[in-house]
């Protein structure tokens, strides 16, 4: 190796090692040690493999010590000077443990080196990935959140829709909705439908028409009849021929037919309507089977009705509730059988096949209005071609419908008052106001009978309104009604007389008919069948 003949200048760099021409002998090349204690193997081949900084470089302190010693790192430029970087061109370190024999190569047999593996994403890259993927994640579950909310929103708009309909008394039924057929295997079911058979014959279906256009459809019995004649009075619900928006008149130019249970259809009459209780009376050229009449009952009771399409009979069973009704008819009863629209107007049975009352629909319940109040109307009208009822401006409930705080607050001043009437409400300036009544009062006598039940104290009512018109020749001036209350805010007992009036459509107890939802559909109805249906 011969010394470079070029003068070094102001600032000389170090001399360029000279290129090695031919193959150094092989023999075991001592190398000073890198660092100051032993090296493991794999820290070894790493500062072999890793060209190390100039400053942490040993023997390089001087500028003559670098141009003598080549300013190559061990295995660095030397190995790729040299090919594949052969084992007797490396420098041999100290070791401290067995040595690892290597496997011998052929010289020039040296194997391809593998591809360098791809290059790891940066940290950059790894971060906006990761921001990425995260945003992806949110905006995910905004949008479910986003989508729960409007489904929640739907929902309740849905919900108060149908509340908002319930309230002004109007529904989504359809006049043909149906209901159960009382069958669950048991023997009670057994005697029910026996039972419903056997009044089947005298339970018809009733729909009016108007302009073409179906209306309603309601259920209706045989109440009573003229036999000889085969004229007969099939009661049935007002809300059939009631005007659409809820008044208190008949459907103007309404036409009713009348599908008997042998499945003929003829027309109906309408002989009377009582807006006040809600029931009408149609009359038809037919002979029906009578229905007994009974003002008891044990407790199990059944509804039936008809369909007008279908033509079958409509069962279901239930119990007689101590519970108020949601109309303001203050005589109504509830049952817990569920009807249908189409099976308001059937009657409600026992299960010796007696009429207990006529039934309404109502939401999640039944109410019915009883025989002892629907013979005495019909009596009224027969007689005085109207209702004549006395009116006392009241609201009052039966003891057994009220809640437990108001029994606890009347038993602590009369524990030994079981039944009555308590007033609820008291209108200002109405005849039970003049006479003293206040709300907490409990009725306890008419007269000289006791009261037990808002029918029967009705019922009292309407034969006193009969007794002062056949008594004062067809006056309506005013009737004395003595009752016999007891006093919650002083523990008293006193007898009070009401000058009572007569009963004006202003008063007429409310009967919101809920609005049936079909598609109008013009028919042409023929006695012995279903036109366009």
């Amino acid at each position: 190796m011969r010394p470079s003949t070029q003068t070094p200048g102001p600032n000389p760099s170090p001399p360029r090692p000279p290129r090695r021409t031919t193959v150094p002998p092989r023999r075991a090349v001592h190398q000073p040690p890198l660092s100051p204690g032993p090296l493991s193997l794999r820290r070894l081949l790493l500062r072999r493999r890793t060209p190390a900084p100039r400053s942490s470089r040993p023997y390089s302190s001087s500028l003559a010590s670098a141009a003598a010693v080549p300013d190559v790192p061990c295995g660095g430029d030397m190995t790729r000077s040299h090919g594949e970087g052969r084992e007797e061109d490396r420098p041999v370190a100290c070791e401290t443990g067995p040595r690892r024999k290597g496997r011998k190569r052929k010289r020039g047999s040296a194997k391809a080196r593998p591809p360098p593996p791809a290059p790891a994403p940066s940290q950059e890259h790894r971060a906006t990935t990761s921001d990425d993927e995260r945003s992806a994640q949110v905006r995910a579950m905004v949008g479910e959140q986003v989508r729960h909310m409007l489904a929640v929103r739907d929902s309740r708009k849905k919900e108060t829709a149908e509340l908002l309909k319930r309230l002004s008394g109007e529904s989504d039924l359809s006049v043909e909705d149906t209901f159960g057929d009382c069958n669950d295997g048991s023997l009670e079911s057994l005697q029910a439908r026996k039972v419903a058979l056997l009044v089947s014959k005298s339970v018809v279906s009733l729909s009016s028409f108007a302009g073409g256009k179906r209306i309603r459809v309601c259920s209706g019995f045989v109440m009573h009849g003229t036999a000889n004649t085969g004229a007969n009075m099939i009661l049935t619900s007002a809300t059939l021929v009631r005007s659409l928006n809820g008044d208190n008149n008949v459907i103007s130019d309404v036409m009713v037919k009348v599908l008997l249970p042998d499945g003929h259809i003829i027309d109906g009459h309408i002989f009377l309507v009582d807006f006040h209780y809600n029931v009408a009376v149609v009359k038809v050229a037919a002979y029906l089977a009578l229905l007994e009449e009974s003002t008891t009952n044990n407790g199990a009771v059944l509804a039936l009705g008809r369909a007008y399409e279908g033509g079958y009979i409509m069962c279901s069973r239930g119990q007689v509730l101590n519970k108020k009704s949601n109309f303001g008819c203050a005589e109504l009863l509830v049952s817990s059988c569920e009807v249908s629209m189409a099976g308001s107007g059937g009657p409600l049975v026992n299960y010796n096949g007696q009429v207990l009352g006529i039934n309404f629909y109502e939401d999640n319940q039944t109410s019915y209005l009883p025989v002892l109040i629907v013979s005495r109307i019909l009596e009224q009208h027969h007689s005085f071609g109207k209702l004549i009822s006395p009116w006392l401006g009241l609201r009052y409930t039966s003891l057994h419908m009220v809640t437990l705080a108001v029994l606890e607050r009347i038993y602590r001043k009369f524990p030994d008052v079981d039944q009555g009437l308590y007033v609820s409400k008291v209108v200002e300036g109405s005849p039970a106001d003049v006479a003293g009544l206040c709300v907490g009062d409990v009725i306890v006598k008419c007269g000289e009978k006791v009261l037990s039940s808002v029918p029967e104290f009705g019922a009292i009512l309407l034969d006193a309104a009969v007794g002062h018109i056949e008594a004062d020749g067809g006056c309506d001036g005013g009737m004395a009604i003595e009752v016999v209350i007891k006093r919650q805010r002083d523990g008293s007992t006193v007898s009070k007389t009401i000058a009572a009036e007569m009963l004006e459509e202003s008063n007429y107890n409310r009967w919101p008919a809920p609005m049936p939802s079909y598609k109008m559909r013009v028919v042409n109805v023929t006695p012995r069948g279903i036109g366009g249906y």
